[in-house]
Order: structure tokens, then C-alpha cells, then sequence
């Protein structure tokens, strides 16, 4: 199963999908968010659970000299399989 971004619904790349499927622990379902993800569709990971890290290569601008510059770089971002997750009691006040 690949192992896919729950909100977005893109596939992980690269090495990603290899830690996170080293990491499935048995989980039904290959969908993974981050903690604030989880909380923006009415969910909240459950007490005790832990997560994977993963890498994105991600751009940014810095101010240099008063001038804007791209970079890439890499950020890390601790995931949770939709399974460690648990519905807000109030998700219904949740906006989608």
C-alpha cells in the first residue's frame, strides 16, 4: 500500500514511503497527517501515540540585503496514520 497525505491525497516520495512503510505497524489504512492537519479535518491524535519523521525538500525566501532569495531545503515534519486518530466531540464546528 502506498502510503498517501490524507488531506492532499498526494503519495509520499522517495524515502518517505520507505520509512513510513516501515513504520505501518499494521495500520488499515496508508493515510497520514500531521498533528495541525488532523485538527483541521475534526480529528485529534489520541493520547500516547507517536509519530513518524519524514523529510520535504520545501522552498523559502530570506531577506538578504534588502533582496528576496529562493532557497530549497529540507524540513522535517512528524506524521500520524489516520488510525492514531480520534474524532473531536465538536467536529461538526470544524471547517473543511
Amino acid at each position: 500500500m502506498e502510503a498517501i497525505n490524507a488531506i492532499t491525497q498526494e503519495a509520499y516520495s522517495g524515502k518517505n514511503q520507505t520509512i513510513l512503510a516501515m513504520h505501518a505497524g499494521g495500520y488499515p489504512s496508508a493515510e497520514y497527517v500531521t498533528f495541525k492537519q488532523a485538527l483541521t479535518i475534526g480529528r485529534c491524535v489520541r493520547k500516547g501515540e507517536h509519530g513518524v519523521r519524514i523529510v520535504k525538500i520545501v522552498e523559502s525566501t530570506t531577506q538578504l540585503d534588502g533582496q528576496g532569495k529562493l532557497r530549497k531545503g529540507p524540513r522535517g515534519y512528524t506524521v500520524f496514520n489516520i488510525a492514531q486518530t480520534d474524532a473531536l466531540p465538536n467536529a461538526e464546528n470544524v471547517a473543511s
